[in-house]
């Protein structure tokens, strides 16, 4: 049997064999799929179309929409609501009740961007909702791949657990999800009450996209599927009684960022980076994203920054100058928050589902990302009250809605 996560994927493909008339395209490249939800194969979702259009032509699409989607093995029921641009806007504001549904029954009411899912536009957008029972969402992110940003994070993770926090670890990499691997872990999360429990391993609450899909299955799905996913795994996932939540980024700047920034208040951001030129001038991309959401970035974390030769405790340089990442931190007005030594035994860890924090506690390499945890910590205490007696958090001012 299907999950709802394949079927999203085939329902978004079957979408875009669907054209916009008036855009001569795809209703999804033409920004009418707003909401796509998939619930135990009850596909819900929203259209959006201006109020002019032709009677006969809405009609039309909401048609093809059901006989796309309806042909999908696995699919129990469609529903499907068609609002305006100007009620999506009244109703993400709270000025109006939810409009009354053309099509379908029971559709829940959209989240969906103002003016119609155009783009973000700056204004009185209310801000996102805070995760229930959880103390700090701090954000783990880099502008490019291949610098460690997940590696850092399930290290980070355990250090702050080490530290006597309750730690969540939610890896909303879509495209590449590796907490399954980098923690040994090859079981899928069960479903209590209507919601995902997270997997316990190593001490942590773990969550990924890793352990609803096959090991080789490619991830090809459009912006729509990407934000609906990660709005699940924040909201449908069981995360009450955390002191932190670390969410691992995919890299760059897209979906994902703008997707979390939308759901949850998020606490901090760290972005990850190399010593390379390169890697320093993506890292600035980053950085620079996400404070234009208005989220705080607490610092730049340096991966792969020296070499410590064991015996002699001797420090080389071999990707970059430190001079130059100093100089960068300074530019960006942003601290380096943690500095994490190259070592063999940071990748073997990763490999054999044991992190160098619990495999090599005693390694220098361990010893940086407790370092990196106590920096983190200073910069972003824990509440005093956290977890499932928090007060709830009153949130981000972005321009971005929930």
């Amino acid at each position: 049997m299907k999950d709802d996560f394949t079927i999203k994927g085939e329902v978004i493909t079957a979408l875009e064999e669907v054209e916009d008339p008036q855009e001569g395209k795809n209703i999804v490249d033409s920004h009418m799929v707003e909401k796509l939800e998939v619930n135990k194969g009850v596909v819900d979702l929203v259209l959006v179309m201006e109020a002019g259009r032709d009677r006969k032509e809405r009609f039309a699409i909401e048609d093809e929409v059901y006989d796309a989607v309806e042909a999908i093995g696995g699919v129990r029921e469609v529903k499907v609501k068609t609002m305006t641009p100007k009620a999506l806007e009244r109703e993400a504001q709270g000025k109006a009740p939810t409009p009354k549904r053309s099509a379908g029954a029971g559709a829940s009411p959209s989240a969906a961007k103002k003016g119609g899912g155009r783009g973000p536009q700056q204004g009185s957008m209310p801000a996102s909702a805070p995760i229930e029972g959880v103390g700090k969402v701090i954000a783990v992110a880099s502008g490019k791949g291949g610098v460690g940003k997940s590696t850092v994070a399930v290290n980070l993770a355990l250090a702050l657990k080490e530290a006597g926090h309750r730690v969540g670890l939610l890896d909303v990499d879509i495209y590449g999800p590796s907490l399954p691997t980098l923690l040994g872990v090859d079981e899928r999360p069960a479903v209590s009450n209507r919601r995902i429990l997270p997997i316990e391993a190593a001490g942590l609450k773990i969550m990924s996209l890793g352990f609803l899909m096959d090991e080789d299955s490619p991830v090809i799905w459009r912006g729509p599927i990407v934000t609906g996913i990660i709005r699940q795994f924040l909201r449908d996932v069981d995360w009450s009684g955390h002191d932190y939540l670390i969410v691992d980024m995919p890299p760059g700047t897209g979906d994902a960022q703008l997707a979390l920034a939308q759901t949850v208040p998020v606490d901090g951001a760290l972005i990850v980076t190399t010593p390379s030129d390169l890697a320093l001038l993506d890292a600035a991309r980053g950085l620079q994203m996400f404070k234009t959401l208005n989220v705080d970035v607490k610092g730049i974390v340096t991966n792969m920054a020296k070499f410590i030769v064991p015996s002699t405790k001797e420090e080389f340089f071999i990707f970059g100058n430190p001079e130059q990442v100093a100089k960068e931190a300074k530019r960006l007005e942003t601290p380096i928050l943690g500095e994490i030594p190259i070592d063999t035994r940071v990748r073997r860890g990763g490999d054999e589902g044991k992190p160098v924090v619990i495999g090599e506690p005693d390694s220098d390499v361990a010893q940086a990302f407790r370092d990196l945890a106590e920096a983190l910590m200073e910069a972003e205490p824990a509440d005093e009250q956290s977890g499932e007696d928090a007060e709830p958090k009153k949130g981000l001012f972005s321009f971005l809605k929930s």
